[in-house]
């Protein structure tokens, strides 16, 4: 994403301490340098999303989890061990159901 030449990113360095006031640790600088590629990941989201409308609930699924990663994919698991229970309930349901008419009608 940036260039690797030593000038160039000694000058940008510049340039953020300039805008920051102080210089920016280690950690600091990690962290802006992933809210920088998060934030040109969500423009090329949003771009995409823009031109093409049913990618729309695929795209606000991803926006959230570029967004939220570790909540969204605590609610996905969620979301996944309930849709599983659910359908074994409405099976287990369906099969006495049918069972039940079996055995009144025959």
């Amino acid at each position: 994403m940036f260039n690797i030449n030593p000038s160039n990113k000694l000058e940008r360095e510049f340039e953020i301490a300039k805008d920051q006031g102080r210089w920016l640790s280690d950690e600091e600088r990690k962290d802006l340098e992933q809210r920088e590629a998060l934030r040109s990941k969500l423009i090329v989201l949003t771009g995409i999303c823009v031109l093409l409308p049913p990618l729309w609930p695929f795209a606000l699924g991803l926006t959230l989890y570029l967004l939220f990663p570790k909540t969204i994919t605590r609610v996905g698991v969620v979301a996944i061990v309930v849709c599983l229970l659910g359908s074994l309930l409405l099976t287990s349901a369906l099969i006495f159901l049918l069972w039940g008419l079996i055995n009144a009608f025959f």
